[in-house]
């Protein structure tokens, strides 16, 4: 059994039956899915990727492992309407993964008149969304070969399951990290910041975690697909700023969190607070090109007082500056030493989790080209054939926590921009919600 890595861990107890650590993907086909040949690559696919069809065992030391799944059944077949244009809530219930029962992974599959719904669901614990985008590219690749749109030759991503016991050293060998550690120790001055400042919700909010379950609205997305000329002209103000994506759409973020508390007239609870995005940051290096689905990932925050968000240009250059630094210094692994730190003085990451405190106003997270190295043929609009179906569109949120109220994530698929938003139904109206996603674009 393989002992879970400190992020693993926090992953696994910052999870709530209210606010399952779940990240989600939704999957637009056009076109009809061969469902036995779906199930068939799915069974073939899977073990090829260990930690998706695991589950958590707490041995008698009080240690957390993954242990293989006797049974990971991990797709479902379901009858339901197609999302409305814009906005998906799940027509079934989403309860979340109980990670002690059941594999981190959930598959759900529809079809509604000349199209075909794919909805993923998987906990933070077992991977992240580079991990599970290797997953599904892998699974759709097996299933074009069974559909004959590949050819059986067609040569497969190496992946080496070995390298999972080496997913917590992040590729970093012991001489990596004594030539690192000066920028590291500085590194660690912002897990301290992390701890001190005090982040401003986007709306007041005292979560209900008495429930055993979510909302039945959850999760609802919001999403907007920009045409090729939109994408094109994004594109050209980042490079005309000098700065990149990620920058623009932080800066956007923040611009639409105090926007949206000024016009809803929300409080500023204490003089010192600050709004703060969580990003998450990749930590892949070549040492680890053959690693299955995993964690390889940590988060680094982005703190602003509301009235320095309020100086658009000076905010771009900052947010620019800090984000290139952060690369720079590789300081996202300033996170990982944080709870390993922590884990070694306390012992249990239950006391750091405070569910009544606002950690992070909301999470941005840029997943970047989605499938552009992969050798299934390109319809004429760049959507990718994959068996009898055309992949149209991808929609990608990371996981809510309590009092963080919103996830954001931009992706590229088929040279377009997409923005999708995963919102709390119980802390923001629609209306709300609708309100802040168009300031946002």
């Amino acid at each position: 059994m393989l002992r879970l890595t400190p992020f693993e861990e926090y992953m696994l107890l910052d999870s709530h039956p209210v606010y399952p650590m779940s990240s989600f993907v939704l999957f637009r086909f056009r076109g009809q899915c061969n469902r036995r040949v779906l199930h068939e690559s799915v069974d073939h696919i899977l073990p090829r990727h260990p930690l998706l069809a695991c589950s958590v065992e707490k041995t008698a030391r009080n240690v957390y492992c993954w242990k293989p799944n006797e049974h990971p059944n991990i797709l479902t077949f379901t009858e339901a309407d197609a999302p409305t244009d814009g906005g998906f809530t799940p027509p079934f219930a989403v309860r979340g993964i109980d990670l002690f029962h059941e594999p981190p992974l959930k598959l759900t599959l529809w079809t509604q008149a000349t199209e075909t719904f794919l909805f993923v669901e998987v906990h933070h614990s077992a991977t992240d969304a580079a991990g599970i985008f290797l997953f599904l590219e892998d699974l759709l690749t097996e299933y074009a070969v069974r559909c004959g749109s590949l050819p059986s030759d067609v040569p497969r991503r190496p992946l080496d399951p070995d390298l999972l016991a080496q997913r917590g050293k992040y590729g970093r060998t012991f001489g990596t990290a004594i030539r690192t550690l000066p920028r590291q120790l500085w590194g660690l001055t912002r897990a301290w910041m992390f701890l001190m400042n005090r982040p401003l919700p986007l709306v007041p909010f005292k979560p209900n975690l008495q429930r055993q379950e979510p909302p039945r609205s959850f999760p609802t997305l919001l999403y907007k697909e920009f045409d090729e000329a939109e994408t094109q002209r994004i594109r050209s103000e980042t490079k005309k700023h000098g700065v990149t994506i990620n920058d623009f759409l932080l800066h956007a973020t923040f611009s639409a969190m105090e926007n949206c508390r000024q016009r809803w007239n929300v409080p500023l609870e204490h003089s010192s607070g600050q709004l703060r995005l969580a990003v998450p940051t990749d930590l892949r290096t070549p040492n680890v090109a053959e690693i299955p689905a995993a964690n390889i990932v940590s988060m680094v925050f982005l703190d602003r007082k509301p009235k320095k968000i309020r100086n658009d240009a000076a905010l771009l250059r900052g947010i620019h500056r800090e984000m290139a630094h952060i690369k720079r210094c590789n300081l996202g692994l300033a996170f990982i030493h944080g709870l390993t730190i922590y884990k070694k003085l306390f012992g249990d990451y239950r006391k750091m989790i405070d569910r009544n405190r606002c950690w992070t106003t909301g999470t941005v997270s840029n997943l970047g080209r989605l499938f552009s190295e992969t050798l299934f043929p390109a319809a004429p609009d760049g959507c990718l054939r994959i068996g009898d179906m055309e992949l149209a569109n991808i929609y990608p949120v990371p996981p809510i926590r309590p009092q963080s109220v919103f996830g954001a994530c931009i992706s590229t698929y088929a040279g377009r921009l997409t923005l999708t938003l995963q919102y709390d139904t119980e802390a923001l109206t629609r209306r709300q919600a609708e309100e802040f996603f168009d300031v946002l674009l």
